[in-house]
């Protein structure tokens, strides 16, 4: 296609924005502050997952985006995370949405630690492996590390051009924590996604902002009929393209459970009793 057609010229919009609110600037109907939008399941403690509040949501949002911004982050900034599929990863994903810059996810796990199939991996060499390859890249900033150990974070000190997601944070004031969107172009970018590689290397595919909204809302609402009393659950790593199908259940009020780790440990039935019991 020579030409990619201009749908909607004029209208503004922000990807987060319409995540996090409902019908108009600041609505929360069925995205009430109490409401819990998220739950995080990890492998091996379904029994225990950790569930997050809208309200909760929007202020963590709130105070990385503003760290964020501190960082000199900007509209049409490329943010890549390679992480497991977490509250953190979503949070990135939604702050850097805010500022108008375009987000990309891949794994495995840029955590410091990956855990799958009942295995710990230390991560650090990878990441050492990616700030070498990135060197030449005169845009790249560096890396910042996510726990997957909230209570025990690697040590990054050693790895340059890393640092962690605690000092990283430090960078916005702590009571800051003040959600502001920029508004951009329906048409302008919001993901780079990836083709499956059957073809050869994985091909880099770029979805619009208002492409990703209006997509997004017809399969939520209109195939799967998800709504705010809905309880969503998609397996997917932060590589595929079903991230965003699953992400997306948030536009209509959906409560989103994202799993982390082997879908068959302990054992195959793992994913229908967790669905059984968030229902």
């Amino acid at each position: 296609m020579d030409n990619v057609p201009e749908w909607f010229s004029g209208v503004r919009l922000n990807f987060a924005e319409n995540i996090l609110f409902s019908r108009f600037a600041g609505d929360k109907t069925g995205k009430e502050d109490s409401k819990f939008a998220l739950s995080e399941v990890r492998e091996g403690a379904a029994e225990w997952p950790i569930h997050l509040s809208w309200g909760e949501l929007r202020r963590r949002v709130g105070v990385l985006m503003q760290a964020m911004r501190a960082n000199g982050v900007r509209r049409g900034d490329r943010i890549a995370v390679c992480a497991a599929n977490s509250i953190d990863t979503l949070l990135i994903f939604l702050a850097s949405t805010a500022l108008g810059a375009i987000f990309t996810s891949m794994s495995t796990d840029l955590d410091d630690w990956a855990v799958y199939n009942g295995k710990s991996i230390d991560l650090r060499a990878k990441m050492k492996g990616i700030t070498r390859g990135m060197q030449s890249t005169s845009e790249f900033k560096g890396i910042v590390s996510l726990p997957r150990f909230a209570l025990q974070p690697a040590d990054v000190s050693q790895i340059p051009n890393a640092r962690s997601l605690s000092s990283y944070l430090a960078e916005a004031r702590p009571s800051n924590n003040t959600l502001v969107f920029e508004r951009v172009d329906f048409r302008d970018p919001c993901v780079i996604v990836y083709s499956s590689g059957t073809t050869g290397p994985p091909k880099c595919i770029v979805h619009s902002v208002g492409g990703v909204l209006l997509n997004g809302r017809k399969e939520s609402e209109l195939h799967i009929e998800l709504g705010p009393e809905s309880v969503a659950l998609q397996y997917t790593t932060t590589s595929w393209i079903m991230y965003l199908v699953a992400v997306q259940a948030l536009l209509v009020g959906s409560r989103v459970i994202l799993y982390d780790g082997n879908p068959l440990l302990p054992d195959a039935t793992v994913l229908v009793r967790l669905a059984a019991q968030e229902k």
